[in-house]
């Protein structure tokens, strides 16, 4: 997957020839948010999702330079931030409805409201203003807990993966060691 993101991700001189991007393109060139390491790659990861979560549109520009600021991987943090998909918006925000609900322990017009026809802007405005602060609540916490999540997944995976290595490394040298020397 390392030789994937390496494949796709731009190179140094077509981030400074970009027009829109030169007035950032200095934070943007900086070696150490374009490096693949177990850091950087935690830090991406969590500022893609939490932002993916928090924010409707705009997402991958504002964790872009979250990353940048923060000296995450750019390119994971980008890419993290799909979460949030025209796909999965619709089961994610009633999720964080509900979850909103039970967090501040409304009902939340969960059952019919009777509206009479000359009352329907206001009560439709009453409407989207109850939902919108128990969804809020709920996308604050999923974007909390994914982001702690994602950061500990990506250590303990990053982890699991040295060990495995160094253990193949270690048999292949035990083996090299006992085989008999053919000269």
């Amino acid at each position: 997957m390392r030789k994937w993101f390496k494949r796709i991700s731009p190179e140094r001189e077509a981030l400074l020839a970009n027009r829109w991007l030169r007035p950032v393109a200095h934070r943007l060139t900086h070696p150490v948010i374009w490096h693949f390491n177990r850091r950087n790659v935690a830090r991406g990861i969590a500022l893609g999702l939490f932002v993916g979560f928090v924010l409707p549109i705009g997402q991958i520009v504002v964790a872009a330079l979250l990353a940048a600021s923060a000296r995450g991987n750019l390119l994971v943090a980008a890419l993290a931030t799909l979460v949030t998909n025209p796909f999965t918006f619709p089961p994610i925000y009633y999720a964080a409805f509900r979850v909103g609900n039970l967090l501040l322990g409304s009902s939340g017009g969960t059952g019919a409201i009777p509206v009479a026809a000359s009352d329907a802007p206001t009560s439709m405005l009453g409407l989207v203003m109850g939902a919108s602060l128990p969804t809020i609540a709920g996308l604050l916490l999923f974007a909390t807990v994914s982001a702690t999540v994602g950061f500990g997944v990506v250590h303990l995976t990053w982890r699991l993966s040295l060990a495995r290595q160094w253990r193949s490394r270690l048999l292949l040298r035990e083996a090299d060691c006992q085989s008999p020397n053919e000269t």
